[in-house]
């Protein structure tokens, strides 16, 4: 039987200051019924962030992903608006389109049923005889969606409020560098077998730095300063580096130019921002790299990770060859944290797993998030319900 109110009170012990806050309940990161609760209140009923999209750049560029169990289409129509559609023809139900690439219209493969770039319906073969078929009434489903500083993001949910009243100075504390210019140069992605949250939060923290990674960019961060005031679901947090955080401490020799037009007070440093639920980035002198994440059950999830530069660098000679030690320094990373994460995993299921405390500064931006999750968890209907089933 579940202690549900020391649940909810260790909930209200992620509300307090960053000095005092205390670690999301460990029961939070295995539990099915807690889980199925996030999808409904953090990813079906507000704006969630699905990828960078700017290597999407003629009408017909395209992407398919699957969003929690929902296969999507992410297009630019013919004016060149972001557009995100159900990824289900309105015939008899078959997946439309695979992959990426570009495409003038979007036909079925198995009836070729015809939808324009903006969903509606324009062709359809030996349906003249069907009585009270109206092509108007078929368009493809399409889901709220719009594009910030490159980002594309998306509501599932019925009557979503504005996209700025939930990333409102988003685009001010980004202004120092050219988000807009930026390009995706390599995306992958894979499964780790830990929970969404756990993936997200060691992005986003100084402190397994020097554990974790000694050898390969433990010694490139410095301390970093406290996050700054958002106003909206997200967090961000600002910290001088030595070079370039994008490569290891190693190869910094391999480091490609700065970005166009930063001010002297971002060389040599990396902001990093999580963009609640399942979102993050680092950006620095030279590169941007994000990690978008999505729950595949309560002790596993899919990672998206996205590599991406100034367009002014990617048209340089020697881009392709010097590229390359940048994939090699987000995968080296990643293969750091992934033993240590599944590791932290197997703790978070032990039974005598108990609620810890964060270092203030160092798990600032996980702070952040912990009591954000906390607060709309406890006011969730869904999850109420959920501890008076256990009691």
């Amino acid at each position: 039987m579940l202690h549900n109110l020391s649940i909810e009170e260790e909930l209200r012990n992620c509300l307090k200051n960053h000095d005092e806050s205390s670690c999301i309940p460990p029961i939070c990161y295995s539990n099915e019924k807690i889980l199925e609760i996030e999808k409904d209140i953090f990813f079906k009923q507000q704006w969630i962030c699905i990828g960078h999209v700017k290597f999407l750049k003629k009408a017909g560029d395209f992407i398919t992903k699957d969003i929690l169990n929902t296969p999507v289409i992410i297009i630019r129509d013919k004016s060149l608006q972001i557009r995100v559609f159900a990824n289900v023809c309105k015939h008899r139900s078959a997946k439309l389109l695979e992959g990426t690439g570009n495409t003038k219209g979007i036909i079925c493969p198995f009836h070729s049923w015809a939808y324009n770039l903006e969903g509606k319906l324009k062709g359809v073969p030996n349906m003249n005889d069907a009585k009270h078929f109206n092509k108007e009434n078929l368009s493809l489903k399409e889901f709220p969606s719009e594009e910030r500083q490159g980002f594309c993001f998306v509501h599932f949910g019925d009557n979503p409020e504005k996209l700025d009243d939930q990333i409102d100075n988003f685009e001010n504390i980004h202004s120092k560098w050219p988000m807009e210019s930026l390009l995706s140069t390599r995306e992958r992605s894979f499964n780790v077998n830990c929970n969404w949250k756990a993936f997200l939060e060691v992005f986003n923290e100084y402190y397994h730095l020097p554990f974790v990674h000694p050898e390969t960019i433990g010694d490139v961060y410095q301390l970093p300063n406290f996050p700054d005031k958002t106003k909206g679901s997200f967090t961000s947090q600002f910290g001088k580096t030595s070079g370039t955080g994008a490569l290891l401490e190693k190869e910094q020799e391999y480091a490609l130019p700065e970005m166009p037009g930063l001010n002297a007070d971002v060389i040599n440093s990396v902001r990093y921002t999580w963009i609640f639920p399942n979102l993050t980035f680092a950006i620095g002198n030279d590169a941007l790299w994000i990690y978008e994440v999505h729950p595949i059950g309560p002790e596993s999830c899919k990672v998206f990770q996205t590599t991406c530069f100034p367009e002014t660098t990617i048209k340089l000679d020697r881009f392709e060859k010097l590229s390359k030690q940048y994939y090699h320094r987000m995968d080296a990373a990643i293969e750091e944290d992934i033993p240590a994460l599944e590791n932290q995993q197997a703790g978070l299921r032990n039974p005598y797993a108990e609620q810890g405390r964060f270092s203030p500064l160092l798990e600032a931006n996980v702070v952040s998030f912990a009591n954000w999750y906390a607060k709309k968890l406890i006011s969730s209907s869904n999850f109420n319900s959920f501890l008076n089933s256990n009691t």
